[in-house]
């Protein structure tokens, strides 16, 4: 009755085949470096404005010292931070596990040990108590990796940082960090607003340890932080706040544009799935394009029929995978004239398409 069969692969989110089609989204990345500024992307759902910030990271890591133009070199993954309908803006920066440090207290208590004092007590301040409690998040992160673990160990100033819990995932070195800022119109209007200071001058304090972070100074540190955040615009962001950014909008891509980028997702998924069983994935993608362009041209026919939710790339790119994993294209693709089989196939694969009762009906008798 049931296939436990994966067809979800490492290729599927892998920075390396993510295609940008839009010249003018290249060029706004350049202009977020270039000025130091945020870039705010905007875009339906599935256009990929998340995985942006993963390319970005692997292709600016990429650059060789000559190629860096006064730089320090990048990570080659962004620090990740995913907006909740609860976040403020100090868990940008870290987030502090208060639960966590009263149990151990009390359960030192229990057991006649002096070792955990509660974080309110005077002494406590100074001392490295709280700290394991203490985790950076994405922008601490990406500002205590400017100055490197190295600078930060030597520094009488900053040394007590190292105490933080997660503080050995930052580098020796000085280096630049890509960091995305998911779905910022999720969390309450004041977060934006409370951010305007910190992320243009990118400092924070740790009001636990009445700690201020600062950034190494641009004038003796190479290492820089390019700042990507993503809205649905489920509301408006502040004036204030998107005056402090660059400001993009990801339109949905074209039938040609759609089709190169199931293409630069589909050869290497293929390689993975039949790799072993089929010594020539070249060819085998080779006799699967024309088909597949014809599916894509069927997608966007089907969308169009669609009131209820419009269908994005993520949700092609699935559905061409389950097409292809049902052996729809193992014959001829002509969609006035399908085989009993590939009816049989497109019938249960709408739904993952076709997100409503209606539009499922719209795009079955269409």
């Amino acid at each position: 009755m049931f296939d436990l069969k994966n067809i979800r692969t490492e290729a599927d989110q892998s920075p390396e085949h993510y295609l940008i089609k839009d010249e003018g989204l290249k060029k706004a990345v350049n202009m977020a470096i270039w000025l130091q500024k945020p870039l705010l992307l905007t875009g339906a759902p599935g256009t990929g404005k998340t995985q942006l910030a993963s390319k970005v990271a692997y292709e600016l890591a990429q650059f060789k010292q000559d190629q860096l133009k006064g730089f320090a070199s990048f990570a080659n993954k962004p620090f990740e931070f995913n907006t909740k309908t609860t976040s403020t803006a100090s868990d940008l920066f870290y987030n502090y596990d208060a639960v966590g440090h009263f149990q151990k207290r009390f359960i030192a208590e229990q057991q006649n040990k002096a070792d955990v004092k509660p974080i309110e007590q005077k002494d406590d301040i100074s001392s490295t108590a709280a700290h394991p409690y203490l985790q950076l998040n994405a922008l601490g992160l990406a500002i205590l990796q400017t100055h490197g673990k190295k600078a930060i160990l030597a520094s009488p100033a900053l040394k007590e940082l190292s105490h933080l819990a997660n503080f050995d995932k930052l580098k020796d070195e000085p280096g630049s960090s890509v960091v995305l800022i998911d779905e910022i119109d999720k969390a309450p209007r004041d977060f934006p607003n409370d951010l305007l200071n910190e992320i243009e001058h990118y400092h924070f304090t740790i009001t636990e340890i009445a700690k201020k972070v600062e950034r190494a100074d641009p004038k003796v540190s190479k290492a820089r932080i390019v700042v990507i955040m993503t809205s649905n615009f489920e509301k408006n962001l502040p004036d204030a706040f998107l005056r402090r950014c660059l400001f993009y909008h990801i339109p949905s891509p074209g039938p040609d544009d759609l089709f190169d980028i199931v293409c630069s997702r589909m050869e290497p998924y293929l390689g993975i799935i039949h790799g072993q069983q089929n010594g020539d994935v070249k060819a085998l993608f080779t006799t699967l394009k024309p088909r597949i362009r014809k599916a894509v041209d069927e997608f966007e026919r089907l969308r169009k029929t669609m009131n209820d939710k419009q269908p994005a790339t993520s949700e092609l790119l699935e559905w061409i995978k389950v097409l292809e994993a049902e052996q729809f294209f193992n014959d001829e693709v002509d969609f006035t004239k399908l085989t009993d089989s590939q009816k049989t196939i497109l019938k249960y694969t709408l739904p993952i398409i076709a997100k409503s009762k209606d539009d499922l009906q719209r795009s079955a008798n269409a």
